[in-house]
């Protein structure tokens, strides 16, 4: 989908974020990690991990499109006019431009936004300008792309300027950071080193997923709203559900041949069969809740404590309708919610950054994210119905099995 490029979220956000992103990572190091590591090799994996890569135009392999359309008739010279025009036959054209680097850097607005703006729509691989309209001619069809060019390369240039001194500053942000962590390590290596009693040794290591082997309750937290009583999912199980999930979508990622034709509604019993089997049977797909249907919903003494969607990723456009439909789905006692999303494209790492994109840019947004794993981040959004009450709603990204070729 088109829309009007380098005039989304300012860069020094994306500074902002990507600074979280690095002590959230320094303070997930195991002490072990950081004790056995050299400090300087740390700080230069991390820097090389957190650049930011603004996209570099390949201009020498630019080539175009056209395809049969309704266009508009004339051109209007007033925006804020409205024309209301039927349209006419015509043709869209479109240029294609290559590039390399990370493709959500095109929505980011540099500190001095360029002097004109271009309205364009871009791929993992490719950034594209558009002309329609009966009006143009061969002439001005060939002004416009040659002048949407200059003004995308001379928006990279603001924001390769701008990243080109936060890259470089990278290791003096990093490395106090890891001398701290270091410290705190090492501490907790002496205090546990000076005790003078043995340590316990553990006989078997734990099994890293296994179903219980006895169905166990929801721990809800009774609230109370006026005269109604309501159910808050403890965070103990919200998080065990999670876990529950993520070991299922592993499964999922490591069994090809079983799941590369799967549809959502397939994946979907998948996890309704772990989650009944944890938690006594209150799962239940497709359940009526609210204004629509949801993929998996987890009820309490008839009250709904979790709600979940699952879907396939379709783009920037898709991830925020995507949450819509979820958010639109939460009563006011649904407070802690997930959002599910299986790729099958060949970039994970683009759809990644494009979903927290999009998580940021939804108009419920309040605050995050929190990453909790490597494609595991927690939100906070406000309840489109009560401000004041805040829904968890934590996403959940996974690369699957690609479709089987007929």
């Amino acid at each position: 989908m088109a829309q009007q490029l380098f005039a989304g979220t300012p860069l020094s956000v994306l500074f902002d974020n990507t600074n979280r992103n690095i002590e959230d990572t320094i303070n997930k190091l195991t002490d072990a990690q950081v004790l056995a590591a050299s400090l300087d090799v740390l700080t230069q994996q991390i820097a090389e991990a957190s650049l930011i890569q603004v996209p570099v135009l390949d201009l020498t392999r630019v080539d175009r499109t056209f395809e049969d359309a309704t266009v508009p008739e004339r051109r209007v010279p007033n925006p804020n006019f409205t024309d209301v025009q039927i349209g006419v036959p015509g043709r869209v054209h479109t240029l294609h431009v290559p590039y390399t680097g990370q493709q959500h850097m095109f929505y980011y607005m540099p500190p001095v936004p360029p002097r004109l703006s271009v309205v364009g729509a871009t791929t993992d691989t490719e950034v594209m300008v558009y002309a329609a309209g009966a009006w143009f001619t061969a002439e001005s069809i060939t002004q416009k792309f040659t002048q949407d060019i200059e003004t995308l390369e001379d928006a990279l240039r603001r924001l390769r300027e701008n990243c080109k001194r936060y890259n470089t500053a990278l290791p003096t942000f990093i490395r106090p950071r890891l001398d701290r962590r270091h410290q705190i390590a090492e501490r907790t290596r002496q205090t546990t080193e000076g005790i003078k009693f043995p340590l316990r040794q553990v006989a078997n290591a734990p099994q890293t997923y296994k179903l219980p082997d006895k169905p166990k309750p929801i721990a809800s937290q009774p609230v109370q709203r006026a005269t109604e009583k309501s159910f808050v999912l403890g965070e103990e199980d919200y998080q065990n559900i999670l876990r529950i999930c993520a070991s299922m979508s592993l499964v999922m990622e490591r069994s090809p041949s079983v799941f590369a034709n799967a549809g959502e509604e397939d994946i979907r019993v998948h996890y309704l069969v772990q989650l009944n089997g944890q938690y006594q049977g209150e799962a239940t797909g497709e359940t009526f809740n609210h204004i629509g249907q949801t993929d998996i919903l987890i009820r309490h003494e008839n009250k709904n404590v979790f709600v979940a969607e699952c879907k396939f990723w379709g783009g920037y456009k898709a991830m925020i309708e995507t949450a819509d439909q979820l958010l639109g789905y939460t009563t006011w006692r649904d407070t802690r919610t997930a959002l599910i999303v299986f790729n099958r494209n060949m970039d994970f790492t683009n759809v990644i950054s494009e979903a927290q994109r999009s998580m940021k840019d939804h108009q419920h947004y309040k605050s995050g994210p929190t990453k909790e794993g490597e494609t595991r981040f927690r939100y906070v959004f406000s309840h489109p119905e009560d401000k004041q009450r805040d829904i968890i709603v934590t996403l959940m990204l996974f690369n699957m099995p690609k479709p089987a070729k007929p």
